[in-house]
Parts: C-alpha cells; sequence; structure tokens
C-alpha cells in the first residue's frame, strides 16, 4: 500500500528536496557564505536582547583589554563596551545595505523596465538620465550629497541610494530588451496583449534571477560603502554605534589599544566576506537551475 501525502508532508518534502538541491549545488565554501550571512543576520536582530550592556552609555572602565570579567571583546576610550556596539553596528550595517539595495531595484527597475519594454523616446531620455549619473564617481557623489544634507545615518543612505539605482536601470533594461525580442513576446505583441499584462507575465519573472544575483553580490560593498562614509565622519554622530565610526573613533589608540579600531574593521571584513560568499552561492545555484 502507498502512504497517503497530506498537504503537510508535501510541503516538508519540498522543502526537503529544495535543501538538498541548495547542498548539491553549492561548494563547503559557499555554504559557509550562506550560513555565516543568515547567522549574522539573525545576531543583528536579536541585538538588543544579546547586548550585555546599552551601546550609547559607560558600561566600565576605560581600555580593558578583550577577554576582562563581562566585556568579551573590552571597552573603549570613553568605556562603551566593544561588544554590544559590535552587535548594534552590524545591526545598522545590514540594515543600510537592504534598504539601499531594495529602493536601488524599485527605482531603477521602474526605469529599466519603462525603458527596456516602451524603447523610444523614453528609452533614449531615461537612459540619458541614467548615464548622466553615471558619468561621475559614485563615492564622490555619495559623499557630497551626504555632505550636504548633514551628518547623519539616513543622509548617508540617501548618498548611496542616488549613486546605487543607475546600475540596476542599466542591468535590468538590458534583460527586458533581451526577453521582449524573444519569439514568444512578439507572438504576445502581435496577439494585442496589453503592454502591463506583458511586463508582468513575462518581462518581469524573465529578469528577477538576474536581479536576485546583483542584489546579493551587491550586499558587501554596500556594506564597505556605508562604514567608509560613516569612517569620514559623514554617518551618524557619536555615539551611535556604527562598525566604520568606531574604527574611525579608535584610530588614535591603535598602536597601546589595537582591539578599539581593529575588531570593529574585522566586523566589516568579516561582513562583507560571508556576503560575497552567499552571492556568490545564490548565483550559481540559479544559473545551474
Amino acid at each position: 500500500m502507498t502512504a497517503i501525502e497530506t498537504p503537510s508532508t508535501a510541503r516538508s518534502s519540498k522543502k526537503w528536496a529544495r535543501m538538498t538541491e541548495l547542498r548539491r549545488h553549492t561548494t563547503a565554501v559557499d555554504m559557509v557564505g550562506l550560513v555565516g550571512l543568515a547567522l549574522l543576520v539573525l545576531i543583528a536582530l536579536l541585538a538588543p536582547m544579546l547586548a550585555p550592556y546599552s551601546p550609547i552609555l559607560r558600561a566600565g572602565e576605560t581600555f580593558l583589554p578583550p577577554g576582562s570579567p563581562g566585556h568579551l571583546l573590552g571597552t573603549d576610550g570613553v568605556g562603551y563596551d566593544i561588544l554590544s556596539r559590535m552587535l548594534f553596528g552590524l545591526r545598522s550595517s545590514i540594515a543600510s545595505a537592504a534598504i539601499v539595495i531594495t529602493s536601488g531595484v524599485i527605482i531603477g527597475g521602474i526605469v529599466g523596465v519603462l525603458a527596456g519594454s516602451l524603447g523610444g523616446w523614453v528609452d533614449n531620455g531615461l537612459m540619458r538620465l541614467t548615464d548622466l549619473f553615471l558619468a561621475f564617481p559614485g563615492i564622490v557623489i555619495a559623499m557630497a550629497v551626504a555632505a550636504a544634507l548633514g551628518a547623519s545615518f539616513s543622509s548617508a543612505l540617501i548618498g548611496v541610494a542616488v549613486v546605487w539605482w543607475p546600475m540596476y536601470a542599466r542591468l535590468i533594461r538590458g534583460e527586458v530588451r533581451s526577453w521582449a525580442a524573444r519569439p514568444h513576446l512578439e507572438a504576445a505583441i502581435l496577439a494585442g496583449v496589453p503592454w502591463s499584462r506583458r511586463v508582468r507575465r513575462h518581462l518581469l519573472p524573465g529578469v528577477t534571477s538576474t536581479v536576485i544575483v546583483t542584489a546579493s553580490l551587491d550586499v558587501g560593498g554596500l556594506v564597505v560603502a556605508m562604514s567608509g562614509l560613516s569612517f569620514i565622519g559623514l554617518g551618524s554622530p557619536a555615539p551611535a554605534p556604527e562598525l566604520g565610526s568606531m574604527a574611525a573613533q579608535g584610530m588614535e589608540y591603535l598602536l597601546q589599544f589595537w582591539w578599539i579600531p581593529v575588531i570593529p574593521g574585522l566586523g566589516v571584513l568579516v561582513l562583507a566576506l560571508l556576503a560575497n560568499l552567499a552571492g556568490d552561492a545564490v548565483r550559481d545555484l540559479l544559473s545551474r537551475r
């Protein structure tokens, strides 16, 4: 007799099949990136519960080395607990990357889909606007926008978001043009299928995998970009816990109390590395599928 498959067992078997496929199509290094990034995201979400002290209040004596009682990563020159500030700084870095990528995909997606699907003067006008943003070094524009708006977390986000969407616009426009030239899209046009239906049913699903891969690979670069802006003083003002500003504020203690600038710098390095490895894993998985 064959067992009757219930909806719950069907869902479980599908989840197990996806996990098996993921393990088959990813290397050990890619799995480290995926698992490590997922763990960091979980830690960032639970930062208020995991942090032993407030990130903006003095927690003990100054310049305590890592491994001191009650301070696993030591304290800085003010007496802040570095572990608590690292957890909240990690949260800030991941949140900023997610916000910039989301805004870039939305704005760039609208521009790219309109340009690629309508063509003509719409395509030319939107792409010339995109080229205008791409003509200048992105980090310089981000610094100028953040400086003009004043040092804050939101200003740094706006500065980076302003220069991040054109890349998605170019990418999505190219993908849409490629899909629009395929026979089934030409047949849909001849059959009188409305433009909105063609975009929704054919073009958007076609570019989704490319956008997911690009977004996953962008996380590491965004973490470094946001940390760089906070490092030069264009992020949230002190005592806000940001990895870049923590490293910058601790540079004067580098030779005597190395852990104050080095530990936040290592946090940026590990987060960017795991994000890049996770992005490679997503790219390999989608390309093989």
